[in-house]
């Protein structure tokens, strides 16, 4: 029975699938989490539960931590005691500085300034560890903080008029019919006011930067979108972003609530890790993401953001993981599932962001739709490890899969799922045991959108019936 919900607003960050580390004299709010050991590029880690670096004889190993915060209580907001032109310095770290950096712009005051940063959430101090004896060794920023300190920076080092940069951006609006309310919001700011967003622009955002890089991308977007015209990413960020070709996170969800449309569809080549429906909210940085207010679907940046979010779940009653982007859609489309159920799209496999995301949602009841296959029935093996909660299959019976049609397939792709299926029908969940045995006398799959007519049209039902029994 789940007994318990998440609170309405909770934070992702960097601790998941990390182990906490016993060190003397840290502080009571700082926690050392050992450094996950990397996944060989490439290769499913369908058995790799565990990413605790580990000696010969399967003990933990610890010659280095990560020092992060236990607790953060205001989302990306940087230290206040930390001057402006040091916050400044900070956010220009474009990879790691090694700890000798810190102490030569800090002096004496290095390690203090570093555990303010690691406290707000800015950074991470790594540390060797000899024993019970730990020394900094170098200072990175936070994947979330790494990810929109180009729109910080712009807001603290911007010089613009305000009353010019207003006038330059209404100019770029007035064109476009479609941003009329945005123009009517922006015009009645009063003459002389500090650059702020006006209450109430679609954007969601309480950065100028991010809100005036999105209203530039829709004024070139919206109307080319009209004549069919289709660009890039970084050829829409080239014709309307004046300080970079970069989308950040904060400007991509931004744009998108902007011109109501999931970022990943309105532009080519655009890079989201992962995709819902739902009733979430998701604060990235300045910007909200409502996972309701952009059709088909939200989609949250992964450009080295690994999920380091406030989330707010209050209308969430279970999460339903689809494995495949075309059946996820068709699942968006449905009312009945997404008023109550948070629906998810993770690209098809367990990405370090969706065990992030799911792990903070593990009270709730996990289901999961995968095709009927090894790879689909290895999803859920994975996710069931590294998450130690179990997820129940959706529309994954044996009888579906006896009745075909089977996906076409190469004969050495069907001797690696008759592989992959003996050792899930033996390390697998109880639940998937009897599909694994029988895929492994054949290797065959079926993919689930074969299968609409016989799930779609119950899975409100099904998965209703699963908050019961949860």
């Amino acid at each position: 029975m789940h007994d318990t919900k998440p609170a309405k607003g909770f934070f992702v960050d960097e601790a998941a699938g990390r182990r906490e580390v016993m060190l003397p004299e840290l502080p009571a709010d700082l926690a050392a989490f050992t450094v996950p050991k990397p996944v060989p590029a490439g290769e499913p880690d369908y058995f790799d539960f565990d990413r605790v670096p580990r000696d010969r004889k399967g003990r933990v190993k610890v010659t280095k931590v990560d020092l992060l915060a236990r607790a953060q209580h205001e989302f990306l907001a940087p230290p206040s005691s930390l001057p402006v032109r040091d916050l400044i310095w900070i956010l220009r770290t474009e990879s790691v500085r090694r700890w000798s950096g810190m102490t030569s712009r800090f002096g004496d005051q290095a390690w203090d300034t570093a555990i303010e940063l690691v406290r707000a959430g800015v950074g991470v101090v790594r540390c060797s560890v000899d024993g019970f004896d730990y020394q900094p060794a170098s200072f990175r920023l936070t994947e979330a903080w790494a990810e929109i300190a180009e729109d910080h920076l712009a807001e603290l080092t911007g010089q613009a008029d305000p009353d010019e940069a207003r006038a330059k951006l209404l100019a770029r609006m007035r064109p476009v019919v479609e941003l009329a309310d945005e123009h009517d919001l922006l015009t009645a700011v009063a003459e002389g006011s500090p650059l702020r967003v006006p209450a109430g622009s679609r954007t969601n955002t309480t950065a100028w930067s991010v809100y005036d890089a999105a209203i530039r991308a829709a004024c070139r977007w919206i109307p080319d979108e009209a004549m069919g015209v289709r660009h890039t990413a970084k050829a829409l960020a080239g014709h309307a972003f004046e300080d970079s070709k970069d989308w950040t996170s904060e400007r991509e969800t931004a744009f998108a609530n902007l011109v109501g449309t999931a970022f990943d569809l309105a532009v080519d080549d655009a890079d989201v890790e992962i995709l819902m429906r739902g009733q979430l909210q998701w604060t990235i940085g300045s910007v909200v993401a409502d996972a309701m207010a952009v059709q088909p679907w939200v989609g949250l940046p992964s450009a080295g953001l690994r999920l380091a979010g406030s989330v707010d779940t209050s209308g969430v009653r279970g999460v339903l993981l689809v494995e495949n982007k075309d059946t996820f859609q068709q699942v968006c489309l449905r009312p009945e599932i997404v008023d109550r159920w948070l629906c998810v799209w993770g690209r098809g496999y367990a990405s370090r962001a969706l065990v992030a995301l799911l792990d903070k949602l593990a009270a709730f009841p996990l289901a999961a739709w995968c095709d009927l296959d090894a790879d689909g029935i290895g999803i859920i093996t994975n996710l069931s490890a590294r998450l130690e909660t179990p997820i129940h299959p959706i529309g994954m019976d044996v009888d579906h899969w006896m009745a075909g049609p089977y996906r076409k397939q190469t004969a050495s792709q069907l001797a690696r799922g008759r592989t992959l299926a003996r050792r899930l029908a033996a390390e697998g969940p109880v639940s998937l045991r009897s599909l694994a045995e029988h895929i492994a006398v054949t290797g065959e799959g079926r993919e689930q959108e074969t299968l609409y007519e016989e799930v779609l049209p119950s899975l409100g039902e099904r998965l209703r019936a699963l908050e019961q029994t949860c």
